[in-house]
């Protein structure tokens, strides 16, 4: 197995589509596979490593999603709760119907439709009519950052709130920034700062001391760099490496307010997109999922019905079409921040029916396959990656000899 895998690696490195990778696998809460290859700094000739500190982005949802989760078994939070008891700009939400004209929803959003990103909110987008709305609220975010006045998650929350959506809500799935505003309502429901929150009942119990909303100074030098393949430049340079950090920002610099350098904290703290952590890290905290809920030595962050609860949901006939169209994900569907496998005859890759995780936009992924008591992490910083050839390639090795 660890032949093969670092064999797709060197591959993909040669191709010059990634810098360098890590893959790691535990079975049965031991780790049974480890592969470090190539370089998560360039200029620095930094090899990568599982303790390299990677942007999580997306994969900060399934996260979120826990954090929600310990609300709800503590009866604080409610999947059908309207999101205007926490966030009032919700109270008078419209949606765009096909011609581009406002209605006002049939039903509010709901907590649920949040974790399933069947809110109509959507992701910036020039090419719609709710992604133009969303694309003004990031804009605003990315031009305050760095700034006396960053807008913080409850400002962020409540300009989204103001966004028509997509569609009316609980209606059709949309990939957006249900995690986001979601992260808002913990906060509410909570008492207290969603990464407080988060440290507090998540990461100190796992001992997920790697794992936060930005990276001090003393581990920068952890941190990898972002790379874009020349295969998303409009003009590589011929010959030169056709990878860029920072430098050009059209392709890679502060995204979905997120500070690129991650060097200081937010005051829009992400649920969707915001953390950074590590393989180490992010293991502790699937480890615990496939305990039912449990730290190795006892402690309860949720319990095993939440568990189950949190990973075996299924979205309606519509959105499940909508969700696996969006991903090329047959087989799978998408519940409270999770793709889950229902009919893994139907996937593209092997597959395991009951197996859950998601993915982030530079190419971190996890996969978590409870009949298996087996977890998948990869770590790659590779821009509009998420599940694509190189991690299919990875998880059919993996899962080939399982």
């Amino acid at each position: 197995m660890e032949d093969r895998i670092r064999s797709v690696l060197e591959h993909y490195i040669e191709m010059k589509d990634i810098t360098g990778g890590s893959v790691l696998l535990y079975k049965d809460g031991r780790e049974v596979l480890r592969v470090d290859e190539g370089l998560a700094d360039v200029g620095g000739n930094i090899p990568y490593s599982t303790d390299t500190i990677i942007r999580l982005f997306s994969m900060s949802k399934p996260i979120t999603s826990a954090a929600s989760m310990i609300l709800i078994e503590r009866g604080l939070l409610d999947r059908l709760d309207p999101v205007s008891d926490y966030i009032p700009s919700f109270k008078h939400s419209r949606y765009y119907d096909e011609k581009g004209n406002k209605l006002p929803v049939s039903k509010p959003v709901t907590i649920g439709d949040l974790l399933d990103m069947t809110s109509g909110l959507s992701y910036p987008d020039k090419t719609t009519y709710a992604g133009v709305d969303a694309d003004i609220v990031f804009s605003e975010i990315n031009d305050r950052l760095n700034t006396d006045d960053e807008m913080d998650t409850q400002e962020v929350a409540d300009a989204l709130g103001r966004c028509t959506l997509a569609f009316d809500p609980g209606t059709d799935y949309l990939y957006g920034t249900g995690a986001d505003v979601l992260g808002a309502v913990i906060e509410k429901a909570a008492g207290m700062k969603l990464s407080d929150f988060m440290e507090k009942e998540i990461f100190a119990p796992l001992g997920m001391s790697d794992t936060a909303f930005y990276v001090p100074e003393d581990k920068q030098s952890r941190l990898a760099r972002s790379y874009v393949p020349a295969s998303h430049l409009s003009s590589p340079s011929e010959g030169e490496l056709p990878f860029t950090t920072d430098d050009i920002p059209e392709y890679l610099g502060d995204n979905l307010g997120i500070k690129n350098r991650m060097d200081s904290p937010n005051a829009f703290e992400s649920g969707g997109a915001g953390l950074a952590s590590t393989l180490t890290d992010y293991m502790r905290f699937a480890q615990m999922l496939l305990n039912g809920g449990s730290t190795p030595s006892g402690e309860q962050i949720l319990t095993p019905a939440t568990v189950d609860f949190m990973t075996s949901g299924e979205l309606f006939p519509k959105g499940k079409k909508t969700f696996n169209e969006r991903f090329d994900l047959l087989g799978f569907t998408y519940s409270n921040l999770l793709r889950i496998a229902t009919e893994p005859e139907k996937c593209d890759t092997l597959a395991v029916s009951g197996e859950f995780g998601w993915d982030g936009w530079l190419g971190p992924y996890f996969a978590a396959f409870p009949k298996k008591n087996a977890a998948l992490l990869i770590a790659l910083q590779r821009t509009d990656s998420g599940t694509y050839s190189l991690t299919r390639r990875i998880r059919n090795v993996i899962l080939s000899l399982l």
